[in-house]
């Protein structure tokens, strides 16, 4: 009976997500909402309404969606675990993992993108200015010190993944 509790607390909290990611998605698809999107807050006017910004926001409805299949994905494996025995066990870790994949491939494939995209403005800007490249230089040291801190965080995460999978 505890495994059902689990379930529906489970199918609750999935459901509410499922719903908050498709509304993001919707509305970042359809170019509203894109200032809630993380270092887009501050976007001037103009540039808000530009190609790369309707572009940056069908990339990531694109991610929420891929949000949307992992919160179906995560109750799905507490009901394998719950309701299969040793075979759910796997099945419930196998689900686990593509939901993961479905978060995580997704933010990196848009990072990917974003830096390339960054990165081609920069040189149009120092074609443009060539007084500006001190600035391009402390954007760079500032992308530096965030894919650290973003590597260190995933590494934290994942060992206490794994240290959890073992303990268990």
């Amino acid at each position: 009976m505890d495994d059902m509790g689990e379930l529906i607390g489970a199918i609750a909290v999935s459901t509410v997500l499922f719903a908050l990611f498709a509304l993001m998605a919707w509305k970042f698809w359809h170019g509203r909402w894109l200032r809630a999107i993380a270092g887009n807050n501050f976007v001037s006017d103009e540039e808000y309404d530009s190609p790369f910004q309707r572009a940056l926001g069908r990339r990531m409805a694109v991610v929420m969606a891929c949000c949307c299949v992992s919160m179906i994905l995560l109750p799905a494996s507490t009901a394998a675990s719950a309701f299969a025995g040793e075979a759910g066990a796997a099945v419930s870790s196998a689900f686990v993992g593509a939901a993961f994949l479905l978060i995580v491939g997704p933010c990196v494939r848009i990072v990917v993108w974003s830096n390339r995209q960054a990165r081609r403005q920069r040189s149009e800007m120092l074609a443009a200015d060539p007084s500006k490249a001190e600035d391009v230089k402390l954007d760079r040291k500032a992308g530096v010190v965030l894919g650290v801190i973003l590597g260190v965080y995933l590494l934290v995460v994942l060992g206490v993944f794994v240290v959890a999978s073992l303990a268990t």
